[in-house]
């Protein structure tokens, strides 16, 4: 990736900052399941309207989802996209039982594997074979590894590198220093292994609080290329220290996704009137209940 840019040239408006993915590009979406997942970019893509991409996200939740279901993915190589209490992905699962998406089942270590590869610009990474029968239904993820007799069985995961990374942080400095008030998860080494790093982040704080409080930096500003300030970016997913995941909208989401054309209604209102609109739509009232804990009360899609 590239660590030339100038500090005030790190921060970006939604539209530029995503003028950079193209389709036919491998895009990673970090966070975990309902955490930190980079909603703001993720509509903005689909307001862009990119199609045929290979998406490589972190076990994900709407992030993936959604993508998916505004046909914007061709091919995803996955460990897990569900919504875990909420039930499967809808989108997801519609597509991958259609055919309509490509599915490159991986596991933790394959994709952990690949990355660390990528982030080492090796051609692929070694992980143990756990006896799975991953190399027979992904036989391009995993390869048997030549080893001395007697030794450990180990599996060949090629590079993983992403063109782009959407990720989402709680607060950056103007240098895109990102910090987490939170766990990093897959983050950094996503960061590490792909050519072009977006992060959306709620606030930018002074350089000084970053330095006050420099275990918090989770991305450091060597591996962000640029910055997209975006209030309430994560969500309905939650933003950890500074917001809940929605949990009616969530609802309400999948109830939308029970069908194409009600999905494409959703996507009308929701995703495609840029980020001030969906913040006026999904309420005040609503964004600040979430703050004080009580999100699965309030805030449903509308």
């Amino acid at each position: 990736m590239t660590t030339s840019m100038t500090t005030s040239a790190k921060i970006k408006s939604l539209d530029d900052a995503l003028a950079v993915v193209e389709s036919g590009m491998t895009v990673g979406i970090g966070g975990w399941i309902f955490h930190g997942q980079p909603m703001a970019l993720i509509r903005g893509l689909i307001a862009k309207g990119v199609r045929d991409l290979t998406l490589v996200p972190a076990p994900g939740s709407i992030a993936p989802d959604m993508l998916i279901g505004a046909g914007c993915v061709k091919e995803t190589a996955c460990v897990f996209i569900s919504f875990e209490h909420l039930g499967l992905a809808p989108n997801f699962r519609r597509a991958a039982q259609s055919g309509a998406v490509k599915v490159l089942e991986m596991d933790g270590p394959g994709i952990a594997g690949g990355l660390r590869a990528g982030a080492c610009d090796l051609p692929y990474g070694l992980i143990p074979d756990l006896g799975t029968d991953l190399p027979k239904v992904n036989p391009q993820g995993y390869r048997k590894a030549r080893v001395q007799e007697g030794s450990r069985p180990l599996l060949e995961v090629p590079a993983i590198k992403p063109d782009v990374l959407l990720l989402h942080g709680q607060q950056a400095d103007e240098e895109g220093n990102v910090q987490y008030f939170g766990a990093g998860y897959f983050d950094l080494l996503m960061a590490q292994a792909s050519k072009h790093v977006i992060c959306s982040v709620d606030r930018i704080v002074p350089t000084s609080t970053v330095r006050q409080s420099a275990r918090l930096t989770k991305i450091p500003s060597a591996f962000v290329d640029t910055i997209v300030v975006t209030p309430f970016g994560a969500h309905p997913g939650c933003s950890p220290g500074l917001y809940d995941q929605d949990e009616a909208h969530l609802k309400a989401y999948v109830a939308a996704s029970r069908d194409q054309k009600s999905f494409d209604a959703y996507l009308d209102t929701h995703a495609r009137g840029g980020e001030a609109a969906y913040r006026e739509r999904i309420g005040a009232a609503a964004l600040a209940g979430l703050t004080a804990g009580d999100g699965g009360n309030r805030g449903a899609a509308s």
